[in-house]
């Protein structure tokens, strides 16, 4: 299976870091949209960093990544729950897209993510269940790319010394992901000399040089395991699997959700919606969708 991240740690603990690979789960992304290339890319990449990041945290529920702007791409969203399922997708405004790439002359281009997004943030999102507070952190939106606005959020927020690259490639099969991320794990107070500290310094840009040095044939090629690719690159490193999780395609929507949603709004705005009678609303996540006859909202 494709679908999948590893966890694994560097030389003897002293760095911990992710890899991930999305296949299947962006074929079923993409089953019921069409996106312009430029917003599939982005959704696609969103959907590798999704994972990456939410591999990082220990949680028992959901774990959402958003990113917000004023630009043609408006909405950017990945949910992975604890027991791997994700979805992804994007709301966006097709005219304002081919508006833009008139004027900066780059049809058939694919420009990063932040290009699109424009000024917003880039917010994560924890949700335990009711008995338990929301977890969430918020990030202007600042970067070349999706790698570069994640980054700010560990340096700002969270501290700690974090290299991340994200891949996207599309081919005669569809979408593919991919990323890889490694971190510096705090040292322990008043162990380390200041020759300790300046070593694990070198060693830390030595795994960034690797981790730069990997190629997207590397990391999308089916037949090269992921255990394998990160032996290619850090054998020296005392590179060491800690654990391997699996994901799925998963929608959560249901009727029951919607109509919930939808009765809880003002009658006028009900009114709005409907058409002979009745409400059809649609996923944005899986395009399944739902219908409403208008007494059935209002019963609510």
């Amino acid at each position: 299976m494709n679908d999948k991240c590893i966890s694994f740690n560097l030389d003897n603990n002293a760095f911990r870091g992710r890899i991930v690979r999305m296949d299947n789960v962006l074929k079923e992304v993409f089953a019921n949209w069409v996106y312009p290339d430029n917003i599939a890319a982005a959704v696609a990449e969103n959907t590798a960093l999704g994972v990456l990041l939410a591999s990082l945290m220990k949680f028992d529920g959901l774990f959402t990544l958003q990113l917000q702007g004023d630009g043609p791409l408006s909405v950017l969203v990945t949910d992975v729950t604890s027991a791997g399922k994700v979805r992804s997708c994007a709301k966006y405004d097709a005219k304002k897209i081919e508006e833009a790439q008139a004027l900066r002359k780059t049809e058939g281009e694919i420009e990063p993510a932040p290009h699109w997004l424009g000024h917003g943030n880039l917010i994560f999102t924890i949700d335990q269940g009711k008995k338990t507070d929301l977890y969430q952190g918020v990030v202007d939106l600042q970067g070349k790319n999706l790698a570069e606005c994640a980054l700010r959020y560990f340096k700002y927020s969270e501290q700690i010394d974090t290299h991340l690259q994200l891949y996207v490639q599309k081919t005669d099969d569809g979408w593919k992901s991919a990323g890889i991320l490694i971190q510096k794990m705090p040292t322990v107070g008043g162990k380390e000399n200041e020759t300790d500290e300046e070593k694990q310094t070198e060693i830390w840009n030595e795994n960034k040089i690797l981790t730069d040095s990997l190629k997207p044939e590397e990391i999308f090629d089916a037949d090269l395991p992921l255990e394998d690719v990160l032996f290619r690159l850090f054998h020296e490193h005392q590179v060491r699997v800690v654990k391997e999780n699996e994901y799925s395609f998963g929608c959560r929507c249901s009727r029951e959700k919607l109509l919930n949603t939808l009765s809880a709004m003002k009658e006028d705005d009900i009114n709005h919606m409907v058409e002979n009678g009745k409400i059809t609303a649609t996923c944005n996540f899986c395009g399944q969708t739902y219908v409403f006859d208008k007494s059935e909202l209002l019963k609510n």
